[in-house]
């Protein structure tokens, strides 16, 4: 877990990322902004990341299941081509979130603030193809840089969005400021390309990549997009207080999320390389990620309600309640049979388990909100992960003789799963006679 190879760097890097949009929320409170601003800035995050996370997840993962299978040659010709389809889909993303930003804002946005959707669409033209960055360093050994680069980017970031609010600017100067990072991420995408890539491009290449990617991209939307539907629906039914209130409040274990799902992206390439190492591989490493985690998780499930309000103010002492439901999600995410499937090659499934994911999220969502208010929200989409999961080992058990025990640490997964159900239950306790 410590040591510093290939993977670590680019978990590394994927930390250093989520945590400058931590610090961003903790400095925001600190500073004492309106939470009604908060909740634009959350608005902004929210609307980016919902037009593209799955296609660039999608293009991604399925660029590193093909990757090692290449010549040389070819592996330079993968990474550009990989470039331009992302650059590509940035456009139409981009012209269809303009095309229908009325109606749109006038959903997300109760106080109409259109010029969020004018900012996203610049945003994803330069931030979304630079994604490919830290992923030309992990294929190319660059474990230091990307480690460096992870730092660097982190750091203007914070100061890009803070910097603006202490000298007392309008919140659209923070997204400003995040503009400017994206296009200095760009050159150095561009700068990356010249040293590993061949300027080529490869028609029949690019659609045998999106020919793979597309039930892919198709299943990370319906079950990634889970995320973004809460959002949506804590925004119909709540103002930006309330919604910066979920926002800060909807985070899995800080760093769990980003390390589970870049871990579960390198190791495509290592079970596509060899299957009955990379299943040995993926029980040892997924083994190291409970023993670390989990006791985290116990540990801040009590602490939870007496630090929201020392780390943020009391204005979010609420977002507590919604962090501790969503710290349970490391009991699903924890296991990678999805990772299995794809590195087969045999990511169809994950479509279909997706569609039922986000059928009962949806559900369960909408119903458990009317019943509890924003826990409901949280509580529908831990039940909906955990079926997901659910359904992908039993996938990988029946159709492909891949057992559970095969790449999960069972024993010591059952113990951790009860002793974060009972700290739950004394978490709660204690929030509600604080």
């Amino acid at each position: 877990m410590f040591k510093l190879s290939d993977l670590t760097g680019l978990q590394i890097f994927q930390l250093t990322r989520y945590a400058a949009f931590i610090l961003i929320g903790i400095c925001f409170a600190k500073l004492h902004l309106d939470p009604s601003f908060i909740g634009e800035f959350e608005t902004f995050v929210l609307v980016s990341g919902m037009v593209s996370f799955f296609w660039v997840s999608g293009i991604i993962n399925s660029m590193l299941s093909i990757y090692p299978k290449k010549s040389e040659e070819d592996k330079k010709v993968v990474l550009f081509n990989t470039f331009i389809s992302l650059f590509l889909f940035s456009i139409v993303a981009g012209i269809l979130l303009f095309t229908f930003s009325d109606n749109l804002l006038s959903f997300l946005d109760k106080e109409g603030q259109g010029n969020i959707t004018r900012l996203v669409v610049i945003y994803l033209l330069f931030n979304n193809p630079s994604f490919l960055i830290e992923y030309i360093l992990y294929l190319n050994g660059q474990k230091r840089t990307i480690v460096i680069y992870g730092f660097a980017a982190a750091l203007l970031s914070l100061a890009a969005a803070v910097v603006p609010v202490i000298l007392h600017c309008p919140i659209d100067y923070s997204l400003y400021g995040l503009i400017a990072v994206a296009i200095l991420r760009l050159v150095y995408a561009f700068v990356l390309l010249s040293r590993y890539a061949v300027f080529r491009f490869d028609l029949d290449m690019t659609l045998e990549h999106l020919k793979l990617s597309a039930p892919l991209i198709l299943s990370i939307f319906v079950s990634g997009s889970a995320e973004y539907i809460d959002g949506i629906i804590v925004k119909s039914k709540f103002d930006n207080t309330f919604f910066a209130i979920y926002r800060y409040g909807a985070r899995e274990l800080p760093v769990l999320l980003i390390i589970a799902n870049t871990f579960s992206t390198a190791m495509i390439s290592v079970i596509a390389t060899n299957r009955d190492e990379g299943l040995d591989t993926l029980k040892r490493r997924s083994g190291k990620l409970m023993h670390l985690f989990f006791p985290l998780t116990i540990v801040l499930m009590v602490a939870s309600p007496f630090l929201y309000p020392l780390i943020f103010n009391d204005s979010f002492t609420y977002s507590a309640v919604i962090f501790n439901i969503y710290l349970l999600l490391i009991i699903p995410r924890v296991l990678f049979p999805q990772t299995i499937l794809m590195g087969i090659r045999h990511s169809r499934y994950l479509l279909l388990s997706s569609i039922i994911e986000i059928i009962i999220n949806v559900a369960l969502s909408v119903y458990l909100a009317g019943k509890i208010g924003l826990p409901g929200v949280a509580a529908g989409t831990f039940i909906a992960y955990s079926i997901d999961k659910i359904f992908l080992a039993a996938v990988c058990h029946y159709k492909f003789h891949i057992q559970p025990w095969r790449y999960i640490q069972v024993k010591p997964y059952i113990v951790y799963v009860t002793l974060t159900f009972v700290s739950f239950a004394l978490g709660y306790v204690i929030m509600l006679n604080r």
